[in-house]
């Protein structure tokens, strides 16, 4: 009997340890999550040319909550990432509602051409002149695109509500014809609406440009890794020769992403 109730106690004893040990990593694990945890808004935009521009106005969409456009502040203060040199950037009001106006006198790109020589294992490339490419050697290549970049961040105080952003967040505006479709990888709910940019440049016609702005709400924690949950925002089009007039582009959302605690 006494060794029943040793053995009893025992069990018992591993139990409560067992108990305090997963209590005590449930409670480390919260504290870490809550120390490190972040929020973060990031907004991207990337015109991509194969040609020269001359003259060149775009506007793009901004992320706008109630009424305000959400980088104005950091646009202002020149709190941003962009190049090349050539453009400059700002706010603008239009008939469309406010937008992100980019101009250029004039965006030169120059082919680069390349030779790919063999050295050791790892081969090398070297710069070659436009006399010596040969476009059917598969041991050259060409870089002709070239790219207009701005990408700005701003934390936020408070957590970002990532599974219902539309009418709580900052989302690319203008938008219309806003439609649910179904998500295909792993967000819990999707948009697709039709967007706006105005684009205006002289251009040969076979100039291609891409025009690409995406925004993007997170939060995230460590907890022996990193984790988060976000919603992503984007419109995207491909344009060819001059323009000079607004331009309906494809855009998507993207909400309930990642992992939540």
């Amino acid at each position: 009997m006494t060794q029943k109730r040793t053995l009893g106690i025992g069990l018992l004893a591993v139990v409560i340890v067992a108990a305090l040990l997963i209590g005590g990593l449930v409670v480390l694990s919260e504290t870490l999550a809550e120390d490190s945890y972040t929020s973060e808004y990031s907004y991207d935009v990337e015109i991509t040319t194969n040609g020269t521009l001359t003259n060149a106005t775009v506007l793009v969409p901004v992320p706008v909550s109630d009424g305000e456009v959400s980088v104005t502040g950091a646009l202002e203060d020149g709190d941003y990432y962009a190049q090349p040199d050539a453009f400059s950037s700002r706010i603008v009001e239009t008939d469309r509602g406010p937008m992100l106006e980019v101009t250029a006198d004039e965006f030169v790109v120059d082919p680069e051409y390349y030779r790919v020589v063999e050295e050791g294992e790892m081969g090398r490339t070297e710069p070659i002149t436009a006399d010596e490419y040969d476009p059917d050697d598969p041991d050259m290549f060409v870089r002709d695109r070239d790219q207009y970049e701005l990408t700005l961040r701003i934390e936020s105080d408070e957590r970002i509500e990532t599974r219902e952003p539309v009418g709580t967040e900052p989302v690319l505006e203008p938008r219309v014809d806003v439609t649910e479709t179904a998500c295909l990888d792993g967000a819990e709910r999707c948009q697709e609406y039709t967007g706006f940019v105005y684009a205006e440049y002289d251009a040969d016609p076979s100039t291609d440009v891409s025009i690409r702005v995406s925004h993007r709400g997170e939060n995230s924690w460590w907890v022996g890794g990193w984790s988060g949950n976000w919603y992503s925002d984007e419109v995207t089009v491909a344009l060819g020769g001059s323009q000079a007039d607004w331009i309906a582009v494809d855009g998507s959302l993207e909400a309930g992403q990642g992992s939540y605690r």
